[in-house]
């Protein structure tokens, strides 16, 4: 980097911790940051995911949050800033690498200014979910192995197989991206060093992996459950299916998606780098390395069943790398001056374009919840701030004994409780899926079905009960039925909080 752009890499990170710290804490609460927080909770009272509670996803994720909490404070606010905070290590990041590659700290800017006002990115990173811990470490991965040469120490290679292995461990499905980093290392190195550079890449890999292994060993029924076979049950489309809709969501993230992107956004970023990348003659061409790491993380984001357009926002920091890199080489191409203002001009006009379609996007996300997921179909979208989220929680503790056992059908409200989540209670996407296993199946995977819910209010357990923020099977199937199954069992509402009702039965114990 020039010494201009060092100068400003501070002021760069410092701004955007204050932007996204402002997002995140702003920003509506979004349903699967429930189940993330209490899993990080859990590893903190020494629970294992699989082991001791159905997690649906890789593992590092509850890991890397719960060390977070354990040095600050086991919180929403401690949490979401932590994630705000990933995301602006990623933003700086990808402008360090921008200024490093076109020695330009103008196209750094740029590329940090898009980065905060994209959609996927805003709407998504600075929330508690794995986008913005995998990001960061897919980023830095591709940064290092962009950077290697024939005379790369071998423990940077094995960096950044380790820095690719840890995206992996918080996102399962990105260790197809393999071949591609694989590949790179391979055309980029003289023969000798070919094979010696793929081992040591493998190496720090394998060493990522470990923790993934580890739970394997313990466990390999519970682990493929949880990372596969669930997703294979939560449609009946099976693990990978549902083509034409994820022709759609292709067609919703290219063109206009009200629920979770921006198209045009988007077309911008793709329609540039497509255009001009190839026309590089570079051989050694770190951009198109990047273009075609985004192309391969969008084709993997089409793999679960059902997609969601949120999945691909983690091809904006290398298709965004791309535009700007792509943009500043054809602009230093230029001879004349006549040329140079007009292409100037072009740029300032998309990008005055990428952000004016933004700001409905900021304000859908911040100020009316249109569209955003989860709020759709809730009563009160107020139940979706994080000040009314712990106003339940606060309303919990007051009711339950420290260390009391409280059945909440979205974990969000024990997070911030002194309060422990009633077993099967622990992920709210266990539900939906419970009825198409065996008693022994669930009791292995620690889920319950609604039989077994009746059940226990039958037996007045637990003694505490709150209904509220459930997701779409629980609020469309479940939530009118539970309703009368607690008052047909005794149990007394005894606090209503806007949309979420917190029922009791019986005396302390």
């Amino acid at each position: 980097m020039t010494r201009g752009a060092k100068l400003l890499l501070v002021p760069v990170l410092v701004l955007q911790i204050l932007f996204f710290a402002f997002l995140a804490m702003h920003r509506f609460v979004d349903g699967d940051e429930g189940q993330y927080l209490l899993a990080s909770r859990l590893v903190l009272m020494h629970k294992t995911p699989y082991l001791d509670f159905f997690y649906n996803q890789a593992p590092l994720l509850p890991y890397v949050y719960a060390l977070w909490m354990k040095c600050t404070a086991v919180s929403w606010t401690s949490a979401k800033l932590f994630s705000a905070l990933l995301t602006a290590l990623l933003g700086s990041l990808l402008y360090a690498h921008v200024c490093r590659q076109t020695r330009n700290w103008v196209a750094g800017l740029a590329a940090v200014v898009l980065f905060a006002s994209s959609t996927l990115v805003f709407a998504w990173f600075p929330v508690v979910k794995p986008f913005s811990l995998a990001a960061l470490f897919l980023f830095s991965a591709y940064v290092v192995v962009s950077r290697l040469s024939p005379t790369s120490p071998r423990w940077l290679i094995a960096a950044g197989g380790l820095l690719f292995g840890l995206s992996v461990d918080t996102r399962s499905y990105l260790l197809l991206l393999t071949p591609v980093l694989l590949w790179w290392i391979f055309q980029d190195l003289d023969t000798r060093g070919k094979l010696a550079s793929i081992l040591w890449f493998l190496g720090g890999f394998t060493i990522a992996m470990a923790p993934c292994l580890y739970l394997f060993i313990s466990s390999p029924d519970a682990f493929l459950f949880n990372n596969l076979g669930y997703h294979a049950l939560r449609t009946n489309a099976g693990l990978i299916g549902m083509w034409k809709e994820k022709l759609f969501a292709v067609l919703l993230f290219f063109l206009w998606d009200k629920d979770a992107s921006n198209g045009i956004q988007d077309s911008i970023l793709f329609a540039i780098s497509f255009a001009f990348v190839f026309s590089i003659p570079r051989r050694r061409y770190p951009p198109r390395f990047a273009f075609e790491m985004a192309l391969a993380i969008g084709l993997i984001s089409l793999l679960p069943t059902p997609v969601l357009p949120q999945y691909f926002c983690l091809c904006i920091p290398f298709v965004l790398l791309t535009a700007v890199c792509v943009v500043n080489d054809l602009l230093a191409e230029l001879q004349t001056r006549r040329g140079r203002m007009v292409a100037t001009a072009a740029c300032v006009f998309v990008l005055g374009t990428y952000l004016a379609v933004s700001a409905n996007d900021f304000h859908r996300y911040l100020v009316t919840g249109d569209g955003v997921p989860d709020l759709q179909r809730a009563v009160d979208k107020g139940d979706w701030r994080l000040q009314r989220v712990l106003e339940v929680s606060q309303a919990i503790d007051q009711i339950a004994d420290p260390g009391e056992i409280v059945a909440s059908f979205w974990p969000g409200y024990v997070f911030q409780t002194k309060a422990i989540p009633f077993p099967g209670f622990e992920n709210d996407f266990a539900l939906p899926v419970s009825e198409r296993l065996t008693s022994q199946q669930r009791a292995r995977y620690h889920m319950v079905s609604p039989a077994e819910i009746e059940s226990n209010f039958a037996a007045h357990v637990p003694r505490i009960v709150v209904l509220g923020n459930e997701n779409y099977y629980m609020r469309e199937v479940m939530r009118d039925t539970a309703k009368s199954s607690l008052r047909a069992h005794g149990y007394t509402l005894v606090r209503s909080i806007g949309d979420t009702s917190i029922y009791v039965c019986c005396a302390k114990p």
